[in-house]
């Protein structure tokens, strides 16, 4: 059993009061008088002692019609547990009703928290794994604690008078920056797991070098990456790690290097070291980690049994695959098309149109005449229409004449403007120093705290008025 503890600092949503009938209020002070001498009064299970949380015993006029005589006896029943302290893990479908319910928590008193303003979709939002602090007093509820993000907890609490308040807790996370560096043996995510790295930073680097590597088709076994990562911490404890601001990576001998830089619209971009961006008009490839099972121009159809032009590319990848817009454009066809199944078209600028086909399904919400950016998820891979095994069917056409996607050279995005330049060069050597140092200098992990560790923020919300 644990128990909640209170918040260094906090931001105070909106207490709601209820009526007490007079034996509560005598309850309360005599509570009170206990703690005061030094005498301990405690009701239920035992949990362990809080000095910096106080719960006190208040019940509302809608709760059940014996609320009130039954925390107005805590009076008398001194030397029993003050309360009972339970950790909640979320279950999947799991609503706070239901977890109430379970555990025989007043429901009455959820209905009364929910209603304080700014707290109902911080309690509603609930996924599997989520955790929840309780403490209750004979079935009525005494505080509620959850995290509701990397950097916000919510707490509510009964206070004193029987009103329940709500605190939103704001923790900054600090932000350290370490080196990272490796080379590939069997895979890039085996290569990132056996330096500690998560799956998630091998997929950023993928995506950061994307336009010029296809890391399906084109790693080697020995080709190496060095790059300054992102390591953030909240309350001096290891959280997740975060973004690449700089990286290397030798491909089959050709060395290709970026860093990571803030527009000033908020917008992050990856530029060469000198200032040139990575961002090509199009995806080398709109399925991530798949592999081409048959190339563009001639060969055997495997299902007309003949000879043929093959007007694309396909690309194998399991059923359900996220495909993306390989550059921005709008969609211009959305549905069923004879052997190609479920297809979508994007047409870009210059005449150029894309096709993605045998699609299992459409992204959400897609439809003629919507705009989608690149990297933009259109649909899934399927197997629909002709088609032998789940893959992909991409094509790439310039005034309706179709082109080999692999030999498309497109040029690159804008580079860093003039203006942001000196800027971009001052914040850029400071990282590129990281990434060229030695292993042994760049060993310990330089902090670069965004904010004071364990800073908090504080603000109030409105009250609701006492009935």
């Amino acid at each position: 059993m644990q128990q909640i503890s209170a918040p260094a600092a906090s931001q105070t949503l909106t207490p709601v009061r209820r009526p007490y009938r007079r034996g509560v209020l005598v309850a309360a002070a005599i509570a009170g008088v206990l703690g005061a001498t030094g005498a301990a009064w405690r009701l239920n299970e035992p949990i362990a002692p809080n000095p910096t949380a106080s719960v006190t015993t208040q019940a509302g006029a809608d709760a059940a019609p014996d609320a009130a005589h039954r925390f107005a006896s805590a009076a008398s029943a001194a030397l029993k547990p003050l309360g009972s302290a339970i950790s909640v893990v979320v279950r999947r479908n799991d609503t706070l009703d239901a977890i109430f319910r379970r555990l025989s928590l007043s429901v009455e008193d959820l209905a009364v928290v929910r209603g304080l303003p700014g707290v109902r979709q911080s309690l509603d939002l609930l996924k599997p794994g989520d955790v929840i602090n309780l403490t209750s007093l004979d079935g009525g509820l005494m505080s509620l604690t959850r995290r509701v993000s990397d950097t916000a907890t919510l707490t509510v609490r009964r206070d004193s008078t029987g009103d329940f308040a709500a605190d939103i807790v704001k923790n900054a996370l600090e932000t350290r920056t370490a080196p990272l560096r490796g080379s590939i043996t069997s895979s890039l995510f085996r290569s990132f797991n056996e330096l500690g790295a998560s799956d998630q930073v091998a997929l950023q680097l993928a995506e950061v070098f994307r336009f010029d590597i296809d890391f399906a088709q084109e790693l080697q076994p020995g080709d190496t990456f060095s790059i300054v990562l992102e390591k953030l911490y909240r309350d001096g404890k290891f959280l997740r790690d975060g973004e690449i601001l700089a990286a290397e990576f030798i491909n089959n001998g050709h060395t290709y290097r970026a860093v990571r830089y803030t527009l000033p619209d908020g917008r992050h971009e990856y530029y060469t070291p000198d200032g040139k961006s990575l961002r090509k008009a199009f995806l080398l490839a709109p399925v991530q980690f798949s592999r081409i099972s048959s190339g563009f121009g001639l060969r055997w159809h495997p299902i007309l049994d003949r000879m043929g032009t093959h007007k694309g590319i396909d690309y194998a990848a399991p059923i359900g695959t996220p495909i993306r817009a390989a550059g921005d454009g709008r969609i211009s066809f959305r549905g069923t098309q004879r052997g190609y199944g479920n297809v979508v078209t994007v047409s870009h600028s210059g005449g150029v149109e894309t096709l993605y086909g045998h699609m299992s399904n459409f992204e959400q919400g897609l439809y003629v005449g919507r705009h989608v950016k690149q990297g933009d998820v259109v649909g899934f891979v399927g197997m629909t229409g002709m088609a032998t095994g789940p893959h992909l069917h991409y094509e790439y056409r310039v005034g309706g004449v179709h082109r080999n996607p692999a030999s498309i050279k497109t040029l690159p995005a804008e580079p860093i403007p003039a203006e942001l330049r000196a800027d971009f060069d001052s914040k850029a050597r400071g990282l590129l120093v990281r990434l060229e140092a030695p292993a042994s200098a760049t060993a310990p992990a330089a902090a670069t705290a965004a904010a004071r560790p364990g800073a908090t923020a504080r603000v109030t919300l409105p009250t609701i008025p006492t009935r």
